[in-house]
């Protein structure tokens, strides 16, 4: 006679096979433990969603407040070529009206240079 733990005189017959009621108390504690994990699980992956979310909401603010201050940077710089360039355009009117002479010279130097470099 066998003296185990699916043996005895208290087995009763579930699904044609003899079941012990201590065996399934031990798998409903089982069954609920696996449902508490699920539980556990469940509410941890929804935190990590929340926290993945909030840091990916975060990220996106930084980087559209960086680029909007990128934005305005290249509009400053912008502005200052365009000023830079007109302030010297003045200068070379003001310089080609003062002096025609010299600058026609320099401009026929230039221009035998540019020939020179090119004929190579």
């Amino acid at each position: 006679m066998a003296t185990g733990m699916f043996s005895g005189s208290g087995s009763r017959k579930r699904n044609g096979s003899a079941i012990d009621p201590s065996v399934e108390e031990q798998l409903n504690e089982i069954r609920e433990d696996i449902a508490q994990l699920m539980a556990v699980l469940a509410d941890r992956g929804a935190a990590a969603s929340r926290d993945a979310k909030a840091k990916a909401r975060g990220a996106r603010d930084q980087a559209e407040t960086d680029l909007q201050g990128l934005l305005e940077s290249g509009e400053q710089m912008l502005s200052d070529l365009r000023g830079r360039y007109a302030d010297t355009e003045r200068e070379v009117r003001r310089t080609i009206r003062e002096h025609p002479l010299a600058t026609l010279g320099t401009a026929a130097v230039i221009g035998l240079i540019a020939a020179a470099l090119l004929r190579r």
